[in-house]
């Protein structure tokens, strides 16, 4: 299989991983986010929980964190290189649209519906919105994007952001 590295992954399995993540991580990136994933993986069982991947700090504090957790029942090394690669640096705008995408996509249809939107908007803004305001900014949202049947597409999604700031970006420390 190749050489066995200090912390368990052989060089053959980083090329891999590399390839996985389409060249978006560094073979020193990808030893730091197994070296995370050993350490949140508490029972060597190779692969880590839902509840055990909200105890990274960055994710737990985010607010679509439950749409993470629950995308992700249990999540293997090379799922969780695949999920990360899509917040690197060296990540496209189209990567990093498909991943909030699927983040908003809530039944994972292909469609980012009306409810779809509502609920993300009440997860994000909390009650501080109210039920009649989430129902304006959802009805504008629809509204300035054209869209007219079910729900947006990716592909009206991505022109609906269009010039809109997308920095979704995960650093990775050498010492995580």
């Amino acid at each position: 299989m190749g050489q066995v590295m200090s912390y368990g992954l052989t060089q053959t399995d980083v090329e891999e991983l590399r390839e996985h993540s389409g060249g978006k991580f560094s073979q020193q990136e990808i030893e730091a986010l197994y070296k995370r994933f050993r350490s949140l993986d508490r029972g060597r069982k190779g692969y880590i929980s839902a509840e055990e991947f909200m105890n990274i700090p960055e994710l737990s504090i985010n607010p679509l964190s439950h749409r993470l957790e629950r995308m992700c029942e249990s999540i293997n090394f090379k799922e969780f290189v695949g999920l990360l690669s899509a917040f690197s640096r060296n990540a496209s705008r189209e990567d990093k649209l498909q991943a909030i995408f699927a983040v908003y996509d809530i039944d994972g249809d292909g469609l980012v519906t009306a409810d779809d939107l509502g609920l993300m908007l009440r997860h994000l803004a909390g009650s501080s919105l109210g039920e009649e305001n989430i129902s304006r900014v959802v009805q504008r949202a629809f509204q300035e994007a054209g869209v007219t049947g079910k729900g947006f597409a990716f592909d009206d999604f991505a022109k609906a952001l269009h010039g809109s700031p997308v920095a979704l970006q995960v650093d990775i420390p050498s010492e995580w």
